[in-house]
């Protein structure tokens, strides 16, 4: 199968099932997978962190992501995008540092693939939403800051995200 050349982010609230469709359809369409920056960056320091992490945190998020789209001439799929981390700042800050918000607002992206909350909670020590009412009210707001976004839901979520990269 001929790979698509795109960068496609899958983002949503905690425990949507990211992770899992980011690498799937990397692996199902013979792409490159790009980690989520934040679970390494946080398990590194015990799950401790600052608001003045959070610029960091997207800093390697970035790097990671130029690195694969400058090695990889087809399919990127980056677990998250700096959008997580802007309203991540926003809901445990309340505030969100400018150059979150303009990569924000500036990171380009051929497709997004916005995860419903509608998977089972699964408890991680560096998740913070276990309440289904909070991550139906992240998923709004991601909903709010990328109006392009395809909302990927249910079971069959990798099928669906398959046909959306390749046209259908």
């Amino acid at each position: 199968m001929k790979r698509p050349n795109l960068t496609i982010r899958i983002t949503g609230p905690e425990s949507s099932g990211k992770s899992t469709l980011a690498r799937d359809l990397a692996w199902a369409l013979d792409g490159v997978y790009v980690a989520e920056a934040a679970r390494g960056y946080l398990l590194a320091r015990q799950g401790r962190y600052t608001a003045a992490d959070l610029p960091r945190i997207w800093e390697v998020q970035r790097r990671s992501e130029d690195a694969a789209r400058a090695h990889s001439p087809g399919l990127v799929v980056c677990d998250t995008g700096p959008e997580v981390i802007r309203i991540w700042a926003e809901v445990k800050y309340g505030q969100c540092p400018k150059e979150l918000r303009q990569a924000q607002l500036e990171r380009h992206y051929d497709l997004t693939l916005l995860c419903a909350p509608d998977l089972p909670w699964e408890p991680d020590p560096l998740r913070e939403a276990p309440d289904q009412a909070t991550r139906l009210a992240l998923f709004a707001r991601y909903r709010e800051l990328l109006p392009e976004a395809h909302v990927i839901s249910g079971e069959e979520r990798l099928e669906r995200a398959v046909g959306l990269v390749l046209g259908g």
